[in-house]
């Protein structure tokens, strides 16, 4: 990540989010992934009239799509030494909105879609990579209608989960740099043994090996990414704003790996979240909720969590939450 120069704090008309208009000291999902075969999607897509589309220049999405271009190279380049490798990429419209989680991403032609191939003796191109992105992303509308979409695709057995990035929001007041890479490597022991790589105004832990299901750690500053972003209204009181993303992995090539729904739902997904809440703690993470990830989950197993008139204006909005926190039914409970 570029390293953030010249913040400017927006003017008081051009506030827009601050602590109380956002969903803030959270924890939720930011990233599905899911492997299913490519012709089925594409079977699965017609059925429900959704088209793929060519993203703006410069939109959010369109960035979104560098990045994964960037790291697929990266991989492949790392895996098989080939000098010029092109993963293929196709972006399909949910519903209305500019936001990333508006979108569907399908990825193709990447070193582990050939791996899970190989596994199955089947062609190189038969699978694909879906992904829906920025989920929990507070400063940006998440619509119902969207949700509704990615739960379809989420309850689906065939649609084997990849992984899951799990982010949690914090107030932080110390800066990220050299020093503070030292200090985190200390807290984060034993996770931190292979060493905290700083880029930027990011930590990042890359190489876990005493956790199977946790690949990646990354704590970063939020609010120094919304103004690199150039994204107006951000209060002057989110300036401390931090973020604990952890990525979680799982073996596609596993017969018990039956997609999204059935692993949420599992004694080892529970047990992945107390490490997560471990991670958290040595993280110096300690005032977080867990309310927004309850919501989440429950409307992605059940849409009725959305048919009220608070969440079909915005999913992730603060009154959207407490409508939920303040409701009766509950099918997913966190008992931790």
């Amino acid at each position: 990540m570029t390293k953030i120069m010249n913040v400017v704090s927006p003017s008081i008309a051009d506030i827009l989010f601050s602590q109380s208009s956002i969903v803030h000291n959270q924890m939720g999902i930011d990233t599905i992934r899911l492997t299913p075969v490519y012709k089925t999607l594409i079977k699965v897509l017609d059925k429900m009239a959704l088209k793929a589309v060519q993203p703006t220049r410069n939109s959010p999405v369109s960035e979104t799509i560098r990045k994964i271009k960037k790291d697929a190279k990266r991989d492949f380049k790392k895996r098989y030494k080939a000098e010029k490798f092109i993963p293929v990429v196709e972006v399909v419209k949910l519903t209305k909105g500019k936001s990333v989680s508006n979108y569907m991403i399908i990825i193709r032609n990447t070193p582990l879609l050939f791996d899970l191939a190989t596994h199955h003796k089947k062609a190189k191109d038969t699978f694909c990579m879906v992904v829906f992105t920025g989920l929990h992303q507070p400063t940006k509308k998440v619509e119902s209608e969207a949700m509704k979409i990615i739960s379809k695709f989420t309850k689906r057995k065939s649609f084997k989960l990849h992984s899951l990035d799990i982010a949690i929001d914090t107030t932080d007041h110390k800066s990220i740099n050299k020093k503070r890479s030292k200090s985190f490597k200390k807290q984060l022991a034993p996770y931190s043994k292979h060493g905290v790589k700083l880029e930027g105004s990011s930590l990042y832990i890359n190489n876990i090996e005493h956790k199977q299901s946790i690949s990646k750690i990354l704590y970063y500053d939020k609010y120094l990414k919304t103004q690199y972003h150039k994204q107006k209204g951000v209060s002057n009181d989110l300036r401390n704003w931090k973020r604990l993303e952890i990525t979680l992995t799982f073996d596609v090539t596993d017969q018990g790996n039956k997609g999204f729904k059935s692993h949420i739902e599992s004694m080892d997904f529970l047990n992945t979240l107390y490490d997560i809440d471990d991670i958290a703690q040595l993280a110096k993470v300690k005032n977080y909720d867990s309310d927004y990830f309850i919501y989440q989950v429950n409307s992605l197993l059940d849409n009725r969590f959305m048919n009220n008139h608070e969440s079909m204006k915005q999913f992730n909005s603060v009154e959207s939450l407490e409508r939920f926190k303040l409701s009766d039914f509950r099918r997913y409970i966190l008992a931790i």
